[in-house]
């Protein structure tokens, strides 16, 4: 598995290969597993982790055998594939890419990294008995491997936000047309609260292909209470049904939107005979956790580990700090790539900073530290320091927030938030992908 891995890692390091001939073909040599999966399929800028989350967890609730397909994973390449609640085990995921790895040989097929581990994904639910997939798409849409699903149960774009514009596009518009190529003929599309430049894109293809367009921020009401750093309670509605009200770990208000992201595309399973019990989606939200948005690792002091490298995502972060009453004091640990929006995204999170430390990530794209330093200090924070590691970092923001009655909070980048999470775990945490999280 390690050798195999290792050879694709060598051969792409980032981004999608226009056209989907080549995971066509490897789906073939498989015997087309994509075909016998029932999908729900979620693209997006920000948010489609978490609402394939909430998908995949009212489906288990419902005691459905159901699958879940991720990217990027944080600490290890198993987190990607979910098999009934469960990750696949090494010995599972080594099973599945060797049978990759022989229809390659056997095809004379080249994938990219993320493209053989999609078929694994396919391979793997294919085993485990698993029939009802949802599907989290890699970067854009229209050429991402999972895109090889034909006839989806339903079609989810969540948030679209500026980010990878070297390959997608650098206008909403143009991205929301990527994305818009996971619409598929006569089969329903769930948008989520987006820009409206980028909602008449999707609505327009949608009406194109005659696929029935639903946009969660109409159709779905989230009320919002008892709001803490450990998470808040969410009441959801729509026309036809009131849900119970569920205490769920997801913290932070843009994850209210997410809620009602997922609850519209559930619905559209309704409408084609799998209804999802009101009970079912709210047991989904109290047990739901998604690692590395806004998560909590302490509580004293508080300090919060996120993700968030765009302007979009830092912009939601800050507001979800601001709703838990965090508005100052916040000592800042972050590690950003360098083809990233970096001044842009700083101006949305600077202004609840009073110190940061600039910390190197363990990525050949990784802004030095000196150099994210300098743009901290532009940015307005007063007091900045680079860091030698992220295990450094870590540690001086941590007993600054302790001392001054504040709040840590690592966040720039999921390749930085795979090494805080690692750092509890030891030197074995990291597997031979490390530094190809995304997509």
């Amino acid at each position: 598995m390690r050798d195999f891995l290792e050879r694709l890692a060598a051969r792409q390091r980032f981004g999608v290969r226009p056209g989907l001939d080549t995971m066509r073909a490897l789906c073939a040599a498989l015997g087309n597993p994509e075909r016998e999966l029932a999908v729900i399929h979620v693209a997006g800028t920000n948010g489609k982790g978490s609402v394939t989350a909430i998908c995949e967890a009212a489906l288990r609730t419902m005691g459905l055998p159901v699958g879940r397909y991720t990217s990027p994973h944080l600490v290890r390449v198993n987190e990607r594939f979910v098999l009934n609640g469960r990750e696949a085990t090494d010995e599972e995921l080594a099973a599945a890419l060797d049978e990759v790895e022989a229809a390659c040989a056997k095809a004379g097929l080249e994938p990219t990294f993320f493209e053989a581990l999609t078929a694994c994904a396919f391979v793997l639910f294919r085993r485990a008995g698993v029939r009802l997939a949802v599907l989290e798409v890699g970067m854009g849409g229209r050429w991402d491997a999972t895109n090889v699903i034909e006839a989806p149960l339903v079609s989810v774009i969540t948030h679209v936000a500026l980010d990878h514009c070297e390959i997608l596009g650098d206008t909403l518009e143009a991205i929301a047309a990527e994305k818009a190529g996971i619409v598929k003929p006569g089969r329903p599309v769930v948008v989520g609260a987006m820009d409206p430049r980028a909602r008449a894109v999707v609505a327009a293809r949608a009406a194109e292909l005659g696929a029935p367009f639903h946009d969660a921020a109409e159709e779905i009401r989230v009320a919002v209470s008892r709001r803490t750093t450990h998470g808040q309670t969410l009441t959801c509605s729509s026309p036809s049904c009131d849900y119970p009200a569920a205490l769920t770990r997801l913290a932070g208000s843009y994850q209210a939107e997410n809620a009602a992201t997922a609850l519209c595309a559930l619905e559209r399973l309704g409408e084609q005979g799998l209804p999802v019990p009101p009970k079912a989606f709210a047991e989904a939200l109290r047990t739901v956790s998604w690692p590395g948005r806004c998560q909590l690792l302490s509580d004293s002091p508080p300090v919060f580990l996120d993700g968030g490298h765009n302007p979009d995502a830092l912009r939601a972060l800050r507001k979800a700090l601001q709703s838990m009453h965090i508005r100052r004091r916040v000592a800042l640990v972050c590690g950003f790539c360098a083809d990233k929006a970096v001044d842009a995204a700083l101006k949305e999170i600077t202004p609840l900073v009073s110190a940061a430390w600039a910390v190197p990530i363990a990525n050949p794209r990784g802004l030095a530290p000196e150099a994210l330093a300098e743009k901290l200090r532009r940015a307005g924070v007063p007091t900045v320091i680079p860091a030698r590691s992220v295990a450094e970092g870590l540690e001086a923001a941590t007993d600054w927030a302790q001392d001054n009655q504040g709040t840590a909070l690592v966040c720039g980048s999921l390749f930085l938030v795979g090494e805080v999470l690692a750092l509890g775990e030891g030197d074995d945490a990291i597997d031979p992908s490390e530094g190809l999280r995304a997509p």
